[in-house]
């Protein structure tokens, strides 16, 4: 494979990001143009997968605070590697209940209007 294409992991999670964001969009805007049901399926898939997105975002940072040691270096390999982790860890995370992103996005998208604005 060329070294050019693609030479960074940096530029391979950004485009990751780009496409995850991309997908994203175009699914709350499918969404938003149907009813604001809070039961439907595709608001739920699409606000649980808009959590998922932000831990990894989360998770990405947080892991860009450590210093490496070192000791082992995988290189562009184990950044790969690290990112997918952090993605597939936050899918699972959010299928778990997540932080409550997902839910107060459902209930804003939704149409119901129990959450509070802040400057209330």
């Amino acid at each position: 494979m060329d070294q050019n294409f693609l030479s960074t992991s940096s530029e391979l999670s950004h485009i990751n990001l780009l496409h995850q964001n991309q997908r994203i969009e175009n699914r709350l805007k499918n969404v938003k143009n149907q009813t604001g049901d809070q039961d439907d399926p595709q608001l739920q898939a699409a606000c649980a997968e808009m959590e998922s997105l932000f831990l990894s975002h989360l998770l990405k940072e947080m892991r860009a605070t450590i210093e490496k040691s070192g000791f082992m270096d995988g290189g562009q390999a184990e950044e790969i590697f690290t990112s997918l982790l952090d993605v597939e860890i936050s899918k699972k995370l959010s299928a778990a209940g997540g932080i409550g992103l997902a839910s107060i996005l459902l209930e804003q998208l939704g149409g119901n209007s129990k959450v509070k604005n802040v400057s209330d």
